[in-house]
């Protein structure tokens, strides 16, 4: 025969975590060894769950029956060793005992006690007394125990809390920095100190006295006042409230709670032996309360009874109901069926003590479970502040949350503007002002619901590196025209600019391309990309992604003559072809470099009949602009009979432009060539100025346009140099009378500190786009179509842009725009010049030379030597790719 404790411990034993908790039965032993039996039977299990043992006689009340298990020192609240977590507690037992002791105690020095449940004073004192009881029971060795626990359930709460607090402000608003952080961390302390007040208080469990169906706490009834109200209530309805208070708070302390709670790892459940012996007596009118509490409520407590009793209560028979009260009778059992309470009673007779095994080992509490809780607990804890660090290093590596950008080495790459406006502490200076106008700019036109977007590709976290290095101020003028054209734009649909940043020297180009296809995927109001600045290494491969992605480009000051030219096919050795997606509005490199030879040959050494060069050139691996323009020129000038001597080379990195220009001096030619950055010009004329070259003249190529203007007065007086520049676009070309209004604008001193090139230019890349935009609107608007129906798609741009030629060709503020009718979307006979650097009142350089149409009304300039026939682009794509 098996060893009936076993039973028991069956009983006791939690089921798992993810099953739900039975109901346990009230054991009733009858016989004459019921006393000897159930303690036998309990015995095993005193030190290792929540356990009492209550004999008969030993309490005159309930009140005091209860307060030996529930009250403040009560046995089912002792530590139970071994089991890894606190004992249970009974907030709402202790606070009804509380409150019926009161009429008890000595009474204040005025006054009847216990008061009038409606008496002001009682009100007054039973409150003082509440807060008196609530310090003291909260103090000492074990109340600091308890508080410490309390606080610490609640931290687990509320530092994930906090995290997912962190996460949500930092990613849905303008906040960066340490404002998250903060809000986190007052969500946080704010959430465990009030949690953990309220447990230790007792607060949070009180809620449960509005829905006792005995002695129920009335909405807006303070605390005290209820007390009060207890203590003058009668004794059998307090003690039926205690009792059923006892078995909520054993209920609250195996239940499973949302919020990490010590009731996730109990693995026993609380068990209770009782003596009765006289059937009127406390101990059983206390089982009798608990088997009418948990009939009336449907509460199962988790905790097994054991009872010996000298014999089984007879179950009272409900009498027949008269027929016309048949209605509250069903509405009776209907309640009493949700209630689903089964019969817990489990009657049995002991004639004779059960028989036990001498080697029986009680159940050990569940450590296993208990330490998964724990483990979960510090889990808990952990995980989020590993996952403030992961949030703060994702948030970094975001530049502080943005979707489509990315820190990398310092530099926040990417659309820095695409979910809101772009955070502080990415820019600085004008770069910085100039794209906060843009972003308010973005609010008036996104508010209107019609709305085209374009991304401006450029570089706008430069490092300067040199006193020279034009790169900034090129930045600044493209952001400038930008904001210029977007704030007057009054038309529909609105213009959205998103700012691409590619890093240092585009560095990173090909990265922010792939975030501007990813971010243009899920968002169709994206139309094209504009700048793409500079023919440099990292251009080249985001042209090569936004063309796999069939987002149409348009080309600011880029002008190397294969920039745009993709491959056919992964086996392609070298890119063949040129990209339909891809525009640019500037000339190219061989346009320039032809009329700079012509230039030489025809207007500075007309009478010499094979004039001698030196071609200086940058010859920086990832510059392709350099290479192919020294590559031009060399071709250009030897087609005009221009001798080149040599082309002598150096690189933006290693230095040795002084060593370039001694060299260049020895070989004693007409003319220098300078295909450079802008960068080393000055000191490349400082150097020419220093040697025994004699006087000689310099014919630069577009890059030097700043330069000159920062630098005018002392490059005009130097005696031994004369300075010659192509330019792509400048406000001197313009007469008043038939400028643009941006030009105008110009012209009357607006942006007079800007690069003229980057300034138009970038200008006229943004309006070709709008304006094909702008139709591809217009014209879903003329055919009735819908709000999203207008929308112009990329496909829409693209075709409107390959049409901008022949009687499509507009004016724009560097002259005629007019992609001709090819492949390569090349502008036709664009505007170009050659500028002196001299002293003149109205500035520093001044056009010596102007080829290309400023208006469509201009006529071709057919007999001008210099101009006629002068080339768009190389007569053949052999031998012209950059490098």
């Amino acid at each position: 025969m098996a060893d009936l404790r076993s039973v028991i411990e069956g009983l006791i034993r939690r089921p798992a975590f993810w099953r739900a908790d039975p109901p346990l039965p009230t054991v009733l032993v009858t016989g004459d060894q019921a006393v000897a039996a159930i303690q036998q039977l309990a015995e095993p299990f005193e030190d290792c769950v929540p356990y009492a043992f209550v004999k008969d006689g030993e309490h005159a009340s309930v009140l005091d029956l209860v307060k030996s298990l529930a009250g403040e020192h009560g046995q089912l609240g002792k530590p139970v060793g071994g089991s890894l977590l606190p004992p249970p507690r009974f907030p709402l037992a202790q606070f009804v005992l509380w409150a019926r002791e009161q009429r008890d105690l000595p009474p204040p020095e005025t006054g009847t006690w216990p008061p009038e449940p409606q008496s002001h004073t009682g009100y007054r004192e039973f409150r003082k007394r509440l807060k008196s009881w609530r310090r003291r029971s909260s103090g000492g060795d074990r109340g600091v125990r308890t508080s410490a626990d309390f606080l610490t359930r609640a931290a687990t709460t509320w530092v994930p809390v906090g995290t997912l607090a962190v996460w949500w402000v930092g990613g849905a608003s303008d906040l960066v920095g340490v404002i998250p952080w903060l809000f986190g961390a007052l969500v946080a302390l704010a959430g465990t100190a009030a949690q953990g007040m309220l447990s230790i208080r007792g607060s949070l469990f009180m809620r449960w006295l509005r829905t006792t169906p005995a002695l129920r706490r009335k909405r807006f009834e303070r605390l005290p006042q209820y007390a009060l109200r207890l203590a003058n209530s009668p004794a059998e309805e307090v003690e039926e409230l205690l009792v059923h208070a006892m078995m909520q708070d054993l209920r609250d302390a195996y239940k499973k709670w949302i919020i990490p709670w010590p009731s996730w790892g109990r693995g026993l459940y609380a068990l209770l032996a009782v003596q009765v012996d006289d059937p009127q007596g406390t101990n059983a009118r206390f089982l009798g309360l608990i088997e009418e509490i948990t009939k009336k409520s449907g509460l199962l407590a988790p905790m097994v009874v054991l009872a010996a009793v000298p014999e089984i209560p007879s179950r009272p028979q409900a009498r027949p109901e008269n027929l016309d009260n048949l209605e509250e009778v069903v509405r009776r059992w209907r309640g009493a069926a949700r209630l689903g309470v089964p019969d817990l009673r489990v009657a049995v007779e002991a004639t004779a003590p059960p028989e036990g095994t001498p080697a029986y080992r009680p159940p050990q509490p569940h450590r296993a479970r208990a330490r998964t809780y724990w483990a979960v607990m510090a889990l808990l804890l952990v995980v989020p502040l590993a996952l403030v660090g992961w949030i703060q290093r994702d948030r970094d590596e975001h530049c502080g949350g943005l979707l489509w950008a990315e820190r990398i080495a310092g530099e926040c790459v990417g659309i820095v503007n695409a979910t809101r406006a772009t955070p502080d502490g990415l820019f600085e200076g004008e770069v910085k002002d100039l794209i906060k106008k843009i972003d308010a700019n973005n609010v008036y036109a996104t508010s209107s619901g019609r709305y085209v977007s374009m991304v401006l590709f450029g570089e706008f976290s430069i490092r300067k590196t040199a006193p020279d290095d034009t790169r900034l101020p090129a930045a600044v003028s493209e952001l400038a025209a930008v904001e210029e054209y977007q704030r007057t734009v009054t038309s529909t649909p609105r213009l959205r600019i998103l700012i691409a940043n590619a890093g240092d020297n585009f560095v990173h180009g090909q990265r922010t391309a792939r975030l501007i296809t990813e971010m243009a995927a899920q968002d169709p109001h994206v139309m094209a990309v504009v700048g793409l600045p500079r023919s440099v290494s990292g251009v080249s491969q985001a042209i090569k992604e936004l063309h796999l992605a069939k987002i149409p480009m348009v080309a600011s000051t880029a002008t190397a003559d294969r920039l745009g030219y993709v491959k056919k096919d992964d086996t392609s050795p070298d890119p063949d072809n040129p990209s339909p997606y891809f525009f640019h509005v500037a000339p190219t490199n061989y346009r320039q470099a032809t009329l700079g030879a012509r230039f030489v040959q025809k207007t500075l050494f007309p009478k010499l009949d094979e004039p001698a060069a030196a071609i200086v050139e940058d010859r920086s691996p990832s510059d392709e602009y350099t290479n192919n323009l020294a590559d031009d020129f060399e071709q250009a000038l030897k087609a005009e009979r221009v001798r080149v001597k040599e082309r002598i080379p150096y690189t933006v990195d290693e230095g040795g432009i002084s060593a370039a220009a001694q060299k260049a001096c020895r070989l004693r030619p007409d003319v220098l060539v300078y295909a450079g950055r802008a960068s080393e010009f000055r000191a490349f004329l400082t150097a020419i100025e220093g040697q025994a070259c004699g006087k000689v003249k310099v014919v630069a190529g577009d890059d030097v346009v700043k330069v000159v203007s920062d630098h005018g007065d002392e490059i005009a007086d130097m005696k031994r140099v004369e300075v010659y520049h192509l330019t792509l676009a400048s406000r001197l070309l313009w007469e008043r009378d038939s400028a643009t209004a941006f030009v105008s604008k110009l012209l009357n001193g607006a942006h007079a500190t800007r690069s003229d090139d980057n300034l138009i230019l970038t200008y006229d890349a943004v309006n070709v786009v709008y304006r094909a935009a702008n139709d591809a609107y217009r014209a879903a608007s003329t055919a009735g179509g819908l709000e999203d129906q207008r929308l112009p798609s990329r496909g829409d741009i693209l075709y409107r842009l390959a049409r901008t030629s022949g009687e499509a060709a507009w004016a724009g503020s560097s002259g005629v725009v007019d992609f001709n009718a090819t492949e390569r979307h090349t502008p036709t006979d664009k505007a170009i010049a050659i500028m002196r650097v001299a002293r003149a009142p109205w500035g520093h350089a001044r056009p010596v030379v102007r080829c290309g149409r400023l208006d469509t009304n201009e006529p071709p300039a057919a007999k001008d030597a210099l101009c006629a026939n002068l080339p768009d682009t190389p007569p053949t794509a052999a031998g012209q790719g950059f490098r």
